[in-house]
């Protein structure tokens, strides 16, 4: 495809030029030359083989620049339709093996079905947009909303690293009452430690993957729950003057902890 990517965007300014109003929207040579740049590059990631958040984001800017110069959307779906059939022509011209034809031309369909669907989608929300004072200031806001909770969880991230550091002095303090000669106190505890550790760990990774733009796990916040009256059971358990009822308590939170786990484990499954 790379030795096409020339002819590619030449044939596809060909084919533009046949739509009404193409002039509205390619005013002047510096506006063309830049699209041709766009399409070249888009034309190339099609077949990068990475297909993940970056790669969705950068979709979605296309979509929406799209509607902010008001391209009709069956532009777009004349313009992915000529690009399928380019893209099908270099396959029959290029590859011989039948099934191995067949196959590409499969995963050429799934990858543009990827980017017509965002690009509509596109449409889609800005018809849904309701605007309440200004289309300028709502945007503006909700801009600075998205990367003030970003800054938001950043701040959560270094606050969970210094977490991360603190229980990693717990443990050290712990582990003194085995050199203490206070042997089961001193694995307990440590024990306790190493499961605060694993807490801060979890949840650390799981922020860092939300960041990432995936979901965020509620899992882990059980998880998180369940281990810490783990470990307040460790804990209780080096005291001889902790009531029975604490101990039973403590006991069936774990059971109704693990029971919630249990189904969210499974809805997520």
């Amino acid at each position: 495809m790379e030795r096409y990517r020339q002819d590619f965007v030449e044939a596809f300014y060909e084919y533009v030029k046949e739509f009404e109003h193409t002039s509205r929207f390619l005013k002047d040579e510096q506006t063309i030359r830049r699209h041709q740049d766009a399409i070249g590059h888009w034309f190339m990631a099609l077949f990068s083989g990475e297909y993940g958040h970056d790669y969705f984001r950068e979709l979605e800017r296309v979509g929406m620049a799209h509607v902010k110069i008001n391209l009709p959307a069956h532009y777009v779906n004349a313009a992915m339709h000529f690009v399928k059939r380019y893209i099908d022509d270099i396959l029959d011209r290029e590859v011989k093996d039948p099934q191995e034809l067949t196959h590409l031309k499969r995963s050429v369909d799934k990858i543009l079905d990827i980017n017509l669907d965002v690009f509509t989608s596109s449409y889609i929300e800005e018809e849904k947009r309701v605007i309440f004072l200004s289309q300028k200031v709502e945007t503006y806001l909700v801009g600075f909303a998205r990367r003030f909770s970003y800054g938001l969880n950043l701040v959560l991230v270094l606050g969970l690293v210094f977490l991360g550091i603190l229980v990693m002095g717990l443990f050290a303090y712990d582990l003194t009452h085995v050199f203490e000669g206070d042997i089961e106190k001193g694995l307990l505890a440590t024990l306790g430690s190493l499961l605060m550790l694993w807490v801060v760990i979890e949840l650390m990774d799981t922020e860092v993957q939300h960041l990432r733009g995936k979901k965020f796990a509620i899992k882990v916040f059980i998880s998180v729950a369940l281990v810490a009256v783990i470990r307040k059971i460790l804990i209780t358990t080096l005291s001889t003057e902790t009531a029975i009822g604490k101990q039973l308590s403590l006991v069936f939170a774990v059971a109704v902890l693990g029971v919630i786990y249990w189904l969210i484990a499974r809805v997520e499954d």
